[in-house]
């Protein structure tokens, strides 16, 4: 009977691993391993078809230029592990497994020359076998890709290399260091532990094929802009690359950049440094957790940038009657425009500690009317959080930016202005002497606001999700909010955080929530009607969580108070974060009532006394009224406390019936007849004046009066969400 030879084999398989919505797909379907009738083991591998497949043979040694280095080490963790592999080479060869006793997938060891860093004697690697009196292995492998890798410090094209080691208490790592161009051509493995007994989950065992998964050491980063003002375009998108050049001054960025403003080592992006990558979850005590075995990288920089380009948008034609070009912002969520070219991913060194990223961009609004009119907005700003910025290797992270009609940037160069859009409404009273008067409704927020559904895509293959919208089977949706650079930290704060859902229209816009939230019609309990008639009725929003899940299965803490999170139903939500301050205005002559409800602060908590021309002053409430003719009596008609007026000031409320305003019995002329051009009507819908002689009878007439508004002028930042079956 032959003795069976059990040596450990060349790293017989490898795969290419994507993360997220990487472009690594391909197929593979290969053969399960076998032992021959020599007892040599020959290694073969299947793996299942997915909608991200991975790489494997001739196409993962391409990736890999046809060379990895595995370190391994064997023995008890508690006590003491041993190196085995010391930093060998292993090689692609096309079309020769088998030809050797450890070269059963093509990856060969023994023979192979090991690299100036390895310890091995004469540098000549040997065949490896599995012991028996060790409890486990791991395994640790690397490749530098196409870069040259070296020990010294390394110039263009070069990756530096400090070998894998493990000292005590056993931790392996190692580092790489390199440009970034350079970095980006490296790949790094999970650790592959290997196991004398079967565990909990499966797990290769001694004579069992070791599978190292490679990921890019980079990640993929890309950014889209996309807008939704309604009766207008965006056009001509300018992209500032800091927080601290002056609206005035402007820019003339074209590029879509995103760029930083904090001062840790964190707050960069990377262009040159080193890598130590480690294995923080290891041992068969953690062979359940979803981060074991995993590779962790962290970055120390010796060259950084605050700002990245991404390249140009991709922009889009036009809507309606504006000028036909082609120079124009998507207007939906599958329409974005993106910077860049297709599939518009720039490769970005990770970075798992994470940065605040920020947007700040000048953009024109051009009128779809046909009119011509233009608007120019000046400094807007948006912030992602740290937490959707903590980059990891083989990731593609999306940053999608959407301009509303909530926008916080300023329409003059002058900061001092109010910020946001100001729609212009119309309230036309006709008088002898032909005046007209118009008001205007102020709805502005500066707060950005960010949500996060765990496996939401804005484009998933050809089932394309459209704009705001999330999917209720796919669970939690989260929320956090950036008050400038700043994550908020009062969303567990009573009255702070809330979510509403949206009735009253067939669609609604941030602008639509805001003048429901500042000029309110009624408040019955928890549902708030709008004037504009959108009905906010409050929902169940949890704003004391600690975890949010990440895409790869493991939660990302947060302290109490900085995020929130509902379970969606099908409909449309409202997110509404109140900041606690108020709108305010500046007067160059007194106003009426001062100083009584005027204040200095934007809290609204120094009261005003000597009045300053030119100084910004600040109400927590005011009111506004509109004419309103009524012919049948309202739903929210209240003859004992109304909300109706007989003057404009509202001051003298309508006590009486609606009915016995609108309906007459006449036995003599009243004053203000008319034969030739009647207020009083024959028919209850007042269409037909008695534009005759005055007769005894039954008369019509309109009820004229006003309608009294309470403007709460706080200032909310608000996001619309919609949520699909």
């Amino acid at each position: 009977m032959k003795t069976k030879k059990l040596f450990l084999a060349a790293l017989a398989t490898l795969a290419l691993a994507g993360c997220v919505s990487d472009d690594f797909i391909g197929e593979a379907n290969l053969n399960t391993s076998q032992v021959t009738d020599d007892g040599a083991i020959n290694f073969g591998f299947k793996v299942k078809n997915a909608t991200r497949a991975n790489h494997v043979g001739a196409d993962a040694a391409s990736l890999l230029n046809q060379k990895f280095y595995v370190v391994a080490f064997n023995g008890d963790p508690s006590t003491s592990m041993t190196q085995t592999f010391d930093n060998y080479l292993v090689q692609w060869t096309a079309n020769t497994a088998g030809t050797t006793a450890s070269n059963t997938s093509d990856w060969e060891y023994v023979g192979k020359t090991a690299p100036a860093w390895s310890g091995i004697a004469g540098n000549t690697q040997a065949i490896k076998y599995w012991d028996y009196s060790k409890s486990q292995y791991d395994f640790i492998a690397w490749s530098p890709g196409t870069a040259s890798a070296v020990t010294t410090a390394p110039g263009a094209g070069e990756v530096q290399i400090a070998k894998p080691t493990a000292g005590s208490p056993y931790a392996p790592s190692y580092t790489l260091t390199g440009l970034r161009d350079d970095l980006a051509k490296c790949y790094i493995a999970d650790m592959v532990t290997a196991y004398k007994a079967d565990q909990a989950t499966p797990q290769p065992k001694y004579q069992e094929e070791v599978k190292l998964t490679f990921r890019n050491l980079a990640c993929k980063v890309r950014m889209a802009i996309y807008e939704t003002v309604p009766g207008y375009s965006v056009k001509d998108v300018k992209f500032y690359i800091d927080d601290t050049t002056p609206i005035s001054t402007g820019t003339d960025v074209t590029n879509g950049t995103l760029f930083t403003s904090g001062s840790s080592d964190a707050d960069y992006f990377y262009t040159k440094g080193t890598y130590t990558v480690t294995f923080p979850t290891k041992g068969s005590a953690n062979i359940n957790e979803t981060d074991y075995n995993k590779a962790h990288v962290a970055f120390s920089a010796t060259a950084k940038d605050t700002k990245e380009n991404f390249g140009a948008l991709n922009l889009v034609g036009k809507e309606y009657m504006e000028a036909n070009a082609t120079n124009y912002l998507g207007r939906t969520l599958p329409q974005a425009s993106y910077a860049g070219t297709e599939p518009y991913y720039k490769t970005m060194l990770p970075n798992e500690t994470g940065t605040v990223l920020e947007m700040r961009v000048d953009y024109t609004l051009l009128a779809t009317d046909g009119s011509a009119e233009e608007i120019k907005i000046h400094g807007a700003k948006a912030y992602v959080p740290l937490i959707y910025a903590q980059w990891k290797p083989n990731y593609a992270y999306t940053y999608i930016f959407k301009i509303s009609d909530n926008t916080n940037g300023w329409t003059s160069t002058v900061t001092d202005d109010p910020q946001g859009l100001f729609p212009i409404t119309f309230d036309a009273i006709v008088v002898d002497a032909d005046e007209f008067k118009q008001s205007t409704i102020t709805t502005v927020a500066y707060p950005s606001i960010t949500t996060y559904q765990k496996g939401h895509n804005p484009a998933e293959g050809d089932a394309i999700i459209a704009l705001n919208e999330y999917d209720k089977d796919n669970g939690h949706i989260f929320v956090q909010v950036m008050k400038d650079a700043t994550l908020a930290t009062d969303l567990n704060t009573a009255g702070i955080s809330k979510l509403y859902t949206l009735t009253g229209k067939a669609s609604y816009t941030e602008a639509d929530v805001l003048d429901a939230l500042n000029i309110q019609a009624s408040v019955s309990g928890s549902t708030i009607t709008g004037r504009n008639g959108v009905v906010l009725t409050e929902a169940s929003i949890t704003n004391n969580i600690t975890a949010i899940p990440g895409v790869n299965g493991n939660d990302i803490t947060v302290a109490a108070g900085t995020a929130a999170e509902f379970t969606p139903a099908a409909g449309t939500y409202a997110y509404v974060y109140d900041t606690q301050t108020y709108g305010g205005q500046k007067y160059t002559a007194q106003p009426a009532g001062w100083p009584t409800g005027y204040y200095d602060n934007a809290a609204c908590t120094t009261p005003s006394s000597t009045f300053s021309a030119g100084t910004v002053y600040y109400q927590k409430q005011s009111s506004i009224a509109a004419y309103v003719e009524l012919l049948t009596q309202p739903a929210d008609w209240n003859t004992s406390d109304n909300v109706y007026y007989s003057d404009e000031a509202c001051t003298t409320k309508i006590t009486l019936s609606v009915y016995s305003l609108h309906k007459w019995v006449l036995d003599a002329e009243p004053g203000d007849w008319n034969a030739t051009n009647n207020v009083y009507y024959t028919d209850d819908a007042c269409t037909l004046p008695a534009n005759t002689a005055f007769a005894s009878g039954t008369y019509y007439k309109k009820v004229k009066c006003y309608r009294k508004y309470d403007v709460n002028n706080k200032i909310y930042a608000v996001k619309v969400i919609k949520v699909v079956d």
